[in-house]
């Protein structure tokens, strides 16, 4: 028999986190609206250009009393007085300076809504984000009533809890990833104890201990934030070196490392392990602000480092073989020699050329295949790129051949009328819009 031997419920709160700071904006702007590091820095920029927002470059929550006046009249004028509050944020990131105000909207009465026919797209959904996330910030907490119980069947004892939302507060502006979830209200009030079950079935679920993931943008800039390596200004700038020297690729928001990003690391190990040791800059800031601060010399600085790093960069002039990185070979084949080609990166990125250089110069567009026939003339469907940037299918043959399409095609047929399906987030859709199949 299953018996309930205690059910108790309990008030919670939960509290609205604090407005942006740089590397918390970076973060919230790629997980919400799938922006990269150095793009959301590039729009907020245009916003502080046109006075929207205040200066992006921050690691402080601070807050002006003048902003916070207003934001308190705002908010009692859109929602009412039940759901104003004040918070006290602290910066939690190690050796914050601390020169600017948090990130937020220069006028909180300036509404999203009111300015997005005057914004373009991603400054409007950027807008949005510090909005919300800055007048949420100011608000009442979110208020619950949980239930737990627990339930006695012979000498086991199994656990279930639930919880209603009484007061959504500050959420009615403003929730974060691990905020937006169903709730189970179901044994509200309904249990108490000894109350007697019905068994109606069990729901087996295995768990294995997974490896950490791929970083992705946000998760390495919260990462550098956490170790002290760096300033709000230089995440940015860090992520788009890395990549822009094929040190890391990005796939599917996951940054992988490459087969020269392995080699320069490796490299840098052997010959500077003091330099890329990742307290090394956490603790150079140290220093630096000391010597800001006229608590050291910055001679004194200088002297203990140079010597060293000195003799370490002639040993590894001396000690460190140059290395080769194979190119990677491609199935085109050179029209002019009849050589396979190759793979090479150049500034816009990859492009193929004529292993038989300097002797053959022919060089060619680099397109990434995707296993899957133009339905037009049977060549391959490549990803291409339009002058801003914006990805979309086409087939390699164009222009002889002008298929193109936005999103992703698979090689999967639509089993209705036998056209071509296309990926559009976890859905298969049929591209003949007439037969409208959805898989």
């Amino acid at each position: 028999t299953f018996t309930v031997s205690k059910a108790e419920e309990k008030p919670a709160q939960r509290f609205p986190a604090p407005p942006f700071t740089t590397s918390t904006l970076q973060q919230e702007a790629g997980r919400k609206l799938g922006m990269s590091v150095s793009q959301t820095m590039s729009v907020a920029q245009h916003l502080y250009e046109q006075g929207l927002i205040t200066y992006m470059r921050t690691d402080s929550v601070n807050l002006s009393k003048q902003a916070l006046a207003q934001c308190k009249e705002e908010i009692t004028k859109l929602y009412g007085e039940k759901y104003s509050s004040w918070h006290n944020y602290k910066t939690k990131t190690k050796g914050a300076q601390e020169a600017h105000e948090a990130i937020r909207p220069t006028a909180i009465s300036r509404i999203p809504l009111d300015i997005k026919d005057q914004l373009p797209r991603d400054l409007f959904r950027l807008y949005q984000l510090i909005w919300k996330r800055f007048t949420a910030s100011r608000m009442q907490a979110a208020k619950y009533e949980t239930v737990s119980v627990k339930i006695g069947a012979g000498e086991q004892i199994f656990t279930v809890a639930s919880s209603k939302l009484l007061f959504d507060g500050f959420m009615s502006v403003y929730t974060q990833e691990d905020e937006e979830q169903e709730e189970n209200n179901l044994l509200a009030g309904s249990l108490s104890k000894d109350t007697k079950l019905t068994f109606e079935e069990f729901e087996e679920k295995q768990h294995f201990t997974q490896p950490p993931a791929h970083y992705t943008e946000a998760s390495l800039v919260r990462e550098l934030e956490e170790l002290g390596i760096g300033r709000p200004s230089t995440y940015a700038p860090t992520i788009t070196t890395i990549m822009a020297r094929h040190y890391v690729v990005k796939e599917n928001k996951n940054l992988f490392v490459t087969e020269l990003g392995e080699v320069v690391n490796n490299m840098m190990q052997e010959a500077f392990p003091a330099i890329v040791d990742v307290n090394f800059t956490a603790n150079l800031e140290t220093l630096l602000d000391g010597v800001g601060e006229g608590k050291v010399n910055w001679k004194t600085v200088v002297s203990n480092f140079y010597p060293d790093l000195d003799e370490a960069v002639k040993k590894a002039e001396q000690d460190l073989a140059k290395v080769q990185i194979a190119d990677e070979e491609s199935d085109e084949v050179c029209e002019h020699c009849g050589r396979k080609m190759v793979i090479k990166y150049g500034p816009h990125g990859k492009f193929l050329a004529c292993p038989g250089f300097p002797e053959c110069r022919n060089t060619k567009p680099y397109f990434e295949k995707i296993g899957v026939a133009c339905p037009k003339c049977g060549k391959d469907i490549v990803i291409k790129k339009t002058k801003k940037g914006r990805k979309y299918y086409g087939c390699i043959g164009n222009p002889d051949c002008d298929f193109m399409v936005w999103q992703k095609p698979s090689a999967e047929k639509c089993p209705k009328c036998g056209s071509m399906m296309l990926q559009k987030g976890n859905k298969l859709v049929c591209m003949n819009e007439e037969c409208g199949f959805i898989k």
